[in-house]
């Protein structure tokens, strides 16, 4: 591997805030592991993104609520969801007691 780019020192702090106790072999595996880790992103650094539009989601959502007052067509009613139930109480599903 090339040039360290966390030092022991640094890596022992980083440490220190997770509230771990690493010995000598951690401390060297983990520095590799990081070392690692920084040099992909560094690579991806140089990635020309100039192109791509910004997102703040990779899913396609549109607005999912429904505004105050509108009718839901897509939901189901209370006999139509409880159709397929083997058991219901009050017209709700009834399931096994967990706790």
């Amino acid at each position: 591997m090339g040039k360290k780019i966390l030092s022991r020192e640094e890596i022992l702090h980083l440490a220190g805030l997770a509230k771990l106790h690493l010995s000598d072999e951690e401390i060297n595996k983990y520095q590799g592991q990081l070392d690692e880790t920084i040099n992909y992103i560094k690579n991806l650094e140089e990635l020309d993104t100039s192109k791509v539009v910004p997102t703040n989601s990779v899913v396609d959502l549109k607005n999912v609520t429904f505004e105050d007052g509108a009718e839901n067509k897509k939901g189901l009613t209370v006999g139509e969801s409880l159709s397929n139930t083997k058991e219901t109480e009050k017209n709700e599903f009834a399931v096994k007691r967990i706790m």
